[in-house]
């Protein structure tokens, strides 16, 4: 039954139904935009003023110029997003859905083991870079899915292995509160090969000490322990596939899909 409903259905109900969970739960995300006073400086302005920062580098693939596309695009709806003191934050509240409506264009995605080309296909860079951001900047993490593949090899990584986050339009979403006393914001800045992010306040924020630590298991598994300030927050396990290539699926390209 569930394979005949059609996977943009089902993220559509998926996604109602997580709506009315939270609006039953009290679940309220901060949607504030604005410009973070550092001294001088503002969210937007990366580098001119003390924050926490990463940088990754946009590989090659499948879809490249798609890729950089709907970085870019995501980067733009994320970018200058305040979480206030004590409030929580939601990748999808600020993304939406991710359709050509809304200005994403068909990438790769891993769907049910395979590699697929769907809608938003590369927002998995941007959700990871800020769950890496937040494991820096101290934030808590309500919701984080790790991808159910590994499928690079070493010199082809964006971020470490572990430090990933995928995101799954009405399914998956990265989800984080700020228990600060004061708000924090992201900036970015997309680059034609580079993704620059910052996790900024007008009060001193200290990186934390985070680490990804492999464990060995039989093959094709690896486990990855994720330390901040040396203390284990989540171990997450692999199935190693590298070298998958994309298998076109017979759906519309503005089919929003997992990333």
């Amino acid at each position: 039954m569930r394979q005949r409903i059609p996977l943009g259905m089902r993220q559509e109900i998926r996604h109602c139904w997580r709506l009315w969970n939270d609006r039953c739960n009290g679940m309220r995300f901060d949607r504030s935009v604005g410009d973070l006073a550092v001294g001088d400086a503002a969210v937007g302005n990366l580098g001119q003023r003390p924050s926490i920062g990463l940088v990754q580098p946009i590989m090659p693939s499948d879809f490249f110029e798609n890729k950089q596309a709907n970085i870019r695009r995501g980067a733009a709806l994320l970018d200058r997003g305040l979480i206030g003191a004590h409030k929580a934050w939601s990748f999808w509240h600020r993304v939406g859905r991710p359709h050509a409506a809304n200005g994403f264009l068909p990438g790769r995605n891993i769907v049910g083991g395979k590699l697929v080309a769907l809608s938003g296909g590369g927002l998995c860079q941007l959700s990871s870079m800020v769950y890496h951001l937040a494991l820096l900047g101290g934030l808590t993490v309500l919701e984080r899915h790790p991808h159910s593949l590994d499928i690079y090899e070493e010199h082809q990584r964006f971020t470490p292995l572990g430090a990933d986050a995928t995101v799954v339009w009405g399914f998956k979403d990265l989800r984080l509160h700020n228990p600060h006393p004061f708000p924090v914001a992201f900036g970015f800045r997309v680059e034609p090969s580079r993704l620059i992010g910052e996790l900024c306040s007008d009060a001193d924020l200290t990186a934390c000490d985070v680490a990804f630590e492999r464990v060995e298991l039989e093959p094709p598994w690896v486990q990855v322990n994720t330390l901040v300030d040396q203390r284990l927050l989540v171990a997450t396990v692999y199935e190693q596939r590298q070298g998958l290539q994309v298998s076109p699926l017979g759906r519309p390209a503005d089919t929003p899909g997992p990333s």
